[in-house]
C-alpha cells in the first residue's frame, strides 16, 4: 500500500528529543512535556496498521499518569483518569453515499520548525490576547491595530522565507489582493474567501432569529466569563498533556464547568445571554454546537426569505408547470443533503488526523516554546524553534497576561486556550469543524444563487411580510459592543460603505470562516488546519452533488457554484466540470 506523505515531523529529532511536532496528549510525558518515545512509537504503529487495514484498536497505547483530582470533596482519594481518544476507528471507516476516506489527500501541514508555524503561532497569541474585544471594534482599537501589523509581518517573512513543502501559501491559507497578503482590519482572522472581506466579521445568519416551523430558534447564548484562560502555568498545562483533562476531571466535551452548585468547582459563565460578540463567543459556539448546526440555520434562514435558487434547479424555471419541488429539490432534500454532506466529512477527516498526520495542537508549540526559551527548574531545552516568535510584541504581551492568569505567578509563553481542558484528545490536521463547513457551505452554495444581494433579499422579504424579524429583517447586521462587563448591545443594523457587496456566497462562506478560525480563536487549531480542511470538505461536498444529479429523475438537475479558490464549478448528470 502506497501511503499519503505527511511532514517530516515523525522523523525530526532535535536534541535527541523526538515527536516534538505530533500530537501525543494522553500519552505519558517528562516534566517538559515531551512525549515517552516508545508510548509514541506504540501509538504511531496504531495507526498505521489501522491504515493498512489490519483490524486493530487503541488498547494497547501506553497512557499518561494518572493525577489527584483538585478539591474533590464527595472522593478525597479520587485520581484523574486520562481521557479517551476521540473516534480514531473512524478513519479507516468505509463510505458509498459520498467519497471513500482513502480517496482524498491533503498537503502536508507546516512543519513545527518552519517559519509557517511560527508565523501561525504569533496570530495565534494575538487571538488569545483580543478574544474579549467586542468584534464591533476590531477596525478602530488600538490594540487591534498593533496586532494587524505584527501579524502581517509574521506572515510575509512566512511566505518570503519558509520554502518547505507545507508551508502557508497565498490564497490557500491567507487572503490575497493582485498577489500580495491582503492583511487588514477587516480581512484579519478571515480565511480570505470569495466576498468574505465585506461587512462585519461575524456572518448575518449567526446574528438573525431563524424560522424552524411553528418555532424560532435564538441565536442567543451563554458566553463564557471574560478573561478566564487556561493552560498558563505549567502544572495545568503538563496535566492537560498528560490526561487530557482539567483538575476537576473534566475532558474537552465537559470542560469550564456549567453552574456552581457542587462545592469547591468553578463557575465560568455569566448570567447573561447575548449573541456572538466577541471571537471568545465564536470559541464558545464551536465548543458545544452541534456541528452542522450553522449551516443548517443558515439554510433555514435562506429559504424562510425565498432566497433564489440555482439556475440549475429545474423548478426555477418554466420547465414544470403542473408540478413543485419537495422530497426532491426543494426544502427536504436541502435540509438533508446539508446534513448528509457533515457526518461523510468526518469520516475523511478523521483519517486524515488519525492515520496520516498526527499534528501536534497550538497549546503544544506553546509548550516548546516555554522549555526552550523560560525553561522548567533552570534547565532549558533546545528544539530549534525561530527566536523570533518569542521576540514579538504578542509574545511580551502573553507573558504579562499569563501572571495575571497565574494570580500574579510565572510569566509563561504557554498558549491561553480558552478551554479548561485544553484542545481535544485528537490530532490538529485537518480540521473537523474546517471540513463540516466546507462541506455544508457548498451545498448552500451549489442550491442557492450565491451572487445575490443580501440586503436586496432581506428588504423584499420585509415588503412581502413573509417573515417579521424583532431586529428588523431589512437591515444587515453588526455585532453589538460593551454596555457594562458582560453585557452586550442588541445587534445593530450595518451600514458601512459595502453593505450593498454583500452577497449570499460572500455570508455563507464567511460563517464557515467563523466557524473554522472559532477554533483558532479558542486556541485549538492552526490557521492552515482550517484553510485546508474547508477544501477538502468541498472535494467531498462534490462527490455527494455529483452522485445526487444521477439520482433525480428531474434531468437536468444541476448545480453550478464558484469554489473556495474561486473556480466556477458546474456538476450535471454525474459530471464535474470547470468553466472557465
Amino acid at each position: 500500500m502506497t501511503f499519503p506523505t505527511p511532514n517530516h515531523d515523525e522523523s525530526l529529532i532535535t536534541s535527541e528529543i523526538p515527536f516534538i511536532g505530533n500530537f501525543h496528549k494522553t500519552l505519558p510525558h517528562n516534566e517538559y512535556g515531551e512525549v515517552d518515545a516508545s508510548a509514541y512509537r506504540e501509538f504511531k504503529n496504531t495507526c498505521l496498521q489501522i491504515e493498512a487495514g489490519v483490524p486493530k484498536n487503541f488498547e494497547g497505547v501506553p497512557k499518561g499518569p494518572l493525577s489527584p483530582i483538585f478539591h474533590s470533596k464527595s472522593d478525597p482519594d479520587a485520581i484523574l483518569a486520562g481521557a479517551k481518544f476521540t473516534s480514531p476507528l473512524s478513519g479507516a471507516a468505509t463510505e458509498t453515499h459520498g467519497p471513500d476516506p482513502k480517496d482524498l489527500e491533503m498537503l502536508p501541514a507546516p512543519g513545527i520548525l518552519s517559519g509557517s508555524t511560527a508565523a501561525e503561532m504569533t496570530e495565534l497569541y494575538w487571538m488569545a490576547l483580543l478574544r474579549d474585544l467586542p468584534l464591533a471594534s476590531l477596525a478602530t482599537d488600538p490594540t487591534a491595530q498593533i496586532a494587524v501589523t505584527e501579524i502581517e509581518d509574521a506572515f510575509n517573512k512566512a511566505l518570503t522565507k519558509d520554502e518547505t513543502h507545507g508551508r502557508l501559501r497565498l490564497g490557500l491559507d491567507l487572503p490575497q489582493d493582485n498577489g500580495a497578503l491582503n492583511l487588514t482590519s477587516q480581512t484579519v482572522f478571515r480565511c480570505g474567501l470569495h466576498d468574505e472581506e465585506h461587512g462585519p466579521l461575524v456572518s448575518q445568519f449567526f446574528l438573525r432569529n431563524i424560522p424552524y416551523g411553528v418555532q424560532t430558534i435564538d441565536p442567543r447564548q451563554v458566553p463564557y466569563i471574560r478573561e478566564k484562560d487556561f493552560l498558563t502555568s505549567h502544572d495545568d498545562w503538563l496535566r492537560a498533556q498528560n490526561t487530557g483533562k482539567d483538575k476537576f476531571g473534566r475532558d474537552y466535551s465537559k470542560c469550564n464547568y456549567y453552574g456552581d452548585q457542587l462545592a469547591g468547582r468553578e463557575t465560568y459563565y455569566p448570567k447573561v445571554t447575548r449573541y456572538i460578540s466577541t471571537m471568545r463567543d465564536l470559541a464558545r459556539f464551536v465548543n458545544r454546537d452541534a456541528l452542522h448546526q450553522a449551516y443548517f440555520n443558515a439554510a433555514l434562514f435562506l429559504d424562510s426569505i425565498n432566497a433564489p435558487v440555482n439556475n440549475g434547479n429545474p423548478y426555477k424555471g418554466n420547465l414544470y408547470s403542473r408540478e413543485g419541488g419537495f422530497a426532491t429539490l426543494s426544502g427536504p432534500d436541502l435540509l438533508t443533503l446539508v446534513s448528509e454532506v457533515a457526518s461523510r466529512a468526518l469520516k475523511v477527516v478523521w483519517r486524515q488526523k488519525w492515520l496520516v498526520h498526527r499534528r501536534a495542537r497550538p497549546e503544544v508549540y506553546g509548550g516548546l516554546l516555554q522549555m526552550q526559551f523560560n525553561g522548567f527548574n533552570c534547565h532549558q531545552r533546545n528544539y530549534g524553534l525561530p527566536a523570533w516568535v518569542t521576540e514579538t510584541e504578542a509574545a511580551a504581551r502573553i507573558k504579562t497576561h499569563n501572571s495575571a492568569q497565574n494570580d500574579g505567578g510565572d510569566e509563561t509563553l504557554f498558549l491561553p486556550i480558552a478551554f479548561s481542558a485544553g484542545s481535544p484528545s485528537h490530532p490538529a490536521y485537518g480540521a473537523g469543524h474546517a471540513t463540516v463547513a466546507g462541506a455544508c457551505v457548498t451545498v448552500l452554495k451549489a442550491w442557492f444563487d450565491e451572487d445575490k444581494k443580501l440586503s436586496e433579499l432581506l428588504s423584499t422579504a420585509q415588503e412581502d411580510k413573509k417573515r417579521k424579524d424583532p431586529l428588523e429583517l431589512q437591515h444587515l447586521l453588526q455585532p453589538g459592543t460593551h454596555m457594562n462587563g458582560e453585557i452586550f448591545k442588541e445587534p445593530e443594523p450595518y451600514t458601512g460603505p459595502d453593505a450593498g457587496e454583500m452577497t449570499v456566497g460572500g455570508e455563507l462562506n464567511k460563517i464557515a470562516s467563523n466557524v473554522a478560525m472559532g477554533r483558532s480563536m479558542g486556541g485549538v487549531h492552526w490557521r492552515s488546519d482550517n484553510t485546508r480542511s474547508m477544501r477538502l470538505g468541498e472535494q467531498i461536498a462534490i462527490e455527494i452533488l455529483r452522485k445526487r444529479t444521477l439520482e433525480y429523475a428531474e434531468k437536468p438537475a444541476a448545480f453550478t457554484f464558484r469554489s473556495f479558490d474561486c473556480q466556477m464549478i458546474h456538476i450535471t448528470q454525474g459530471q464535474v466540470m470547470k468553466l472557465s
